[in-house]
């Protein structure tokens, strides 16, 4: 194995932000005794790097790169990029010139909302935008496709993209769409265009391959439809949010609901992870039918979604909201994904009107100190992330000290499957 720091910083298996760990060689990365693999995801991201016929093997759900990985050369590549604990490849036919450069990372999670960090078209890539004959795009996630043009991605480097043959391994699309309606799709900064020109899907399952031919312009792929899937007779004509002091005010109107059993409403506090936090029963009118509900937002940005469920089990999503608070500031703590798996990052999401050093402390389930984490924090909402890969599966308990001793927020529990 031949492995080379190419530039920037790197720790174990992780790349920071502008570094480079550079491949020459074939590497197994299921080898590595469970260590994850990972780059920073961020304007500038960390990217492991592969050279001509170097390759990555023993690519599974729980051994995948967790953020970019950039290819040299003009061979095809299997990218084994995924969430850390779900493989999502990409694979890219040969190019035709051996100074070409690409690169690519899997993003969990609603394109809509801020999730892709790599310029051109940083930011939301909205689902709601797409052109015939596309008619809806998933919100499972998408692949951010970077290219080596004018030296995006080094000194020299090239490569547009342009008639390389793009195939992705897809999350499970059993309830989004019909396997002959599959398309693959690409963001050209305004909308999501069809990549696949016909048929492409081997199947709707999990793991499934779904492929399209790259064109000029895609900062981004991923999975379209031609049509809508399942048929539900009800349409959703509106769907809102608004804040009212520590609430939010959640409305839709609907049209020809006579076989709509029920809205459940969902919440998230990171756009990937939601929870039902109720349900309303659906009016059944064949006319217009209003809706609204006010509910208590205890973090400063949450997101909304209505799972749409018909009489007969089909269901569909409504498209993502968020809403920020507009309450004076008031403590609180929050901890999630919960339940989370080993190799993801806790996210501590918390408003607090101290500001300087203070302590994240994790105990068992027997109240023994596991981990204390130095952070420093401000007089205002703060995000910070903590790494669980050194907890194994259990129940914990969280809290946060100020250098005082003061506790902010309540103890948190969460599970680490």
């Amino acid at each position: 194995m031949l492995i080379t720091i190419l530039e920037g910083i790197t720790q174990g298996n992780r790349v920071f932000s502008g570094g480079e760990l550079a491949n020459y060689s074939i590497i197994d990365i299921s080898s590595v005794n469970g260590i994850a693999w990972s780059t920073e995801r961020s304007s500038l991201p960390g990217y492991f790097s592969a050279f001509d016929t170097a390759n990555y093997i023993g690519c599974t759900d729980s051994a995948n790169i967790n953020g970019y990985i950039k290819k040299y050369g003009n061979q095809s590549f299997i990218f084994p990029i995924g969430s850390g604990n779900d493989l999502r490849t990409l694979e890219m036919s040969s190019p035709s010139v051996s100074t070409d450069a690409y690169a690519s990372a899997w993003i969990l999670g609603n394109p809509s909302l801020y999730l892709d960090p790599t310029q051109p078209n940083a930011g939301p890539h909205n689902i709601n935008s797409f052109v015939a004959p596309i008619v809806v795009v998933s919100p499972d996630g998408q692949w951010d496709w970077q290219v080596g043009a004018s030296g995006n991605l080094g000194q020299g480097t090239t490569g547009t993209g342009i008639g390389l043959r793009i195939t992705v391994s897809i999350p499970n699309m059993v309830l989004f769409a019909q396997t002959s309606s599959l398309r693959l799709v690409g963001w050209n900064g305004i909308a999501w265009i069809d990549l696949s020109g016909g048929p492409t899907a081997s199947n709707n399952i999990e793991n499934s391959t779904l492929s399209g031919i790259m064109v000029g312009g895609i900062t981004a792929v991923a999975i379209g439809s031609v049509e809508l899937f399942p048929p539900l007779a009800l349409k959703l004509v509106d769907f809102s949010s608004s804040s009212k002091q520590c609430q939010t005010v959640l409305s839709w109107t609907t049209f020809n609901e006579t076989n709509t059993e029920l809205f459940n409403v969902e919440q998230s506090f990171d756009g990937i992870h939601f929870t039902r936090i109720e349900t309303v029963l659906a009016a059944r009118g064949p006319n217009d039918n209003f809706y609204e509900i006010t509910i208590d937002q205890p973090a400063y940005l949450a997101y909304y979604r209505l799972h749409i469920k018909d009489a007969d089990g089909s269901f569909f999503y409504s498209e993502v909201l968020s809403s920020r608070r507009d309450c004076n500031l008031r403590e609180y703590l929050l901890v999630y994904p919960n339940p989370i798996a080993q190799r993801e990052r806790l996210v501590l999401d918390f408003e607090t009107y101290y500001r300087g050093k203070a302590e994240v402390t994790i105990f068992n389930a027997i109240g023994q100190k596991i981990m204390v984490t130095p952070i420093q924090i401000i007089k205002a909402h703060n995000l910070i992330w903590t790494d669980c890969q050194n907890l194994s599966a259990g129940t914990y308990l969280l809290i946060v000290l100020t250098s005082s001793g003061n506790q902010i927020g309540k103890t948190q529990k969460f599970i680490v499957q």
